[in-house]
């Protein structure tokens, strides 16, 4: 699949990775639109994890359903929120939901 993978604010290039496979309790979308956040072009927050593919604000269509997902099937549409907060932490029960530690210790396989 084609990826667009920051190595710093002037190279940004266009790379081929191989698609995810997923686990039991995951979806495969295949990305239609995909935004750039601001936080993506901050230099001074991005670099030290570079390379890095870009993009966590997408939308798609699920093209795998892990074994043990409801409520999903392939060929929904899907918007893919990149805040997915527990909802159940002191940071989420203060309304504070980009504390949560859950949102910290998940991601999307690349982006």
């Amino acid at each position: 699949m084609k990826v667009g993978v920051y190595y710093n604010n002037k190279d940004v290039r266009v790379e081929y990775r191989d698609i995810p496979t997923i686990g039991d309790r995951e979806l495969l979308v295949k990305v239609k639109a995909c935004g750039i956040c601001g936080s993506d072009v901050m230099e001074w927050y991005r670099i030290k994890k570079a390379p890095r593919v870009l993009g966590h604000e997408m939308t798609g269509d699920i093209v795998e359903v892990g074994r043990e997902v409801e409520g999903f099937k392939v060929g929904d549409r899907v918007f893919v929120s990149h805040h997915v907060p527990c909802n159940c932490c002191k940071y989420c029960l203060r309304g504070d939901h980009t504390l949560c530690d859950t949102l910290h210790s998940t991601n999307f396989d690349p982006g």
